[in-house]
């Protein structure tokens, strides 16, 4: 009798310090568990975003001409929000828009495209669970952006392009054009990605940029002199108006370049243009 209660005794104080133990380790559990789960949204989030908004929105969400940028300090410090005379938070900011869609540009905007209805309860094609999904990845880069306008600005490697297109530029690195293209200056969004822009690429029955902009010598100019393909591809990136290519309208593309762009990040750019032959 008296082990019966011994191992009876000894049955419950396991019990308690089983229950102790859960209870103290639960906290940490479920830390671990939200951060998973939020982790998947992200990967889920960004897939979504991949196949169906980088093509306007640029990738990492920088921006192109089509739409403005997602990763972006006024969007995550209010500026947005107060511009549109929204007075909730940015996560219902980001996902009403991503929603319902935006019919209309907002105001001081011009931007070619409006923004779709991508919500199934608005008639478009994502279910719930993957409208979360766009607005967690979106709201990952929360941290990110808001620290890249606060750092403070790093002085470019040299003097910024300008717009003199018969100067003589450093040799050309083509993979680190390609970086410059599909990353912060958004140009695959108009030009690979989709044809807002002239197509860089070739097809069956027209050649790649590379091989036109040779083409272009004599059509152009510049101070009566006829152009070299390198003199026409800078002339095309920071004076995109002074030539536009037939079923372009002007001011498509940002006329800033010759601002922003180091003369090596022009070079490098017209190198990896180059190899669209």
């Amino acid at each position: 009798m008296k082990g019966s209660i011994v191992l009876g005794t000894l049955a419950l104080l396991g019990l308690i310090g089983a229950l102790l133990y859960i209870t103290v380790t639960e906290i940490d559990r479920m830390q671990t568990a939200r951060v998973a789960y939020a982790s998947r949204a992200v990967e889920s989030g960004a897939l979504e975003f991949e196949n169906r908004c980088r093509s306007c929105h640029g990738p990492q969400g920088k921006g192109t001409p089509l739409a403005p940028a997602l990763n972006s300090a006024d969007l995550f410090n209010g500026a947005r929000l107060n511009a549109a005379g929204f007075s909730g938070s940015v996560e219902d900011f980001v996902r009403g828009t991503i929603s319902a869609g935006r019919p209309v540009p907002s105001a001081g905007t011009n931007y070619p495209q409006r923004m779709p209805t991508w919500s199934d309860r608005f008639g478009g094609p994502l279910r719930d669970d993957q409208v979360d999904a766009l607005v967690a990845f979106v709201m990952n880069w929360e941290d990110r952006a808001l620290a890249e306008a606060t750092a403070a600005p790093a002085l470019p490697p040299g003097e910024s392009v300008g717009m003199d297109i018969a100067q003589t530029l450093p040799e050309g690195d083509a993979e680190n054009g390609r970086t410059l293209a599909e990353g912060p200056l958004g140009c695959a969004a108009c030009h690979t990605l989709s044809t807002v822009g002239p197509a860089w690429a070739g097809d069956a029955t027209t050649p790649g940029v590379g091989t036109r902009a040779a083409a272009r010598i004599d059509e152009g100019g510049y101070n009566g002199a006829a152009t070299t393909a390198d003199e026409y591809l800078l002339e095309s990136i920071v004076d995109p108006n002074a030539y536009l290519v037939s079923g372009f309208a002007a001011n498509l593309m940002p006329a800033d370049f010759g601002g922003r762009l180091t003369p090596q990040d022009a070079a490098d750019l017209i190198a990896y243009m180059l190899t669209f032959k």
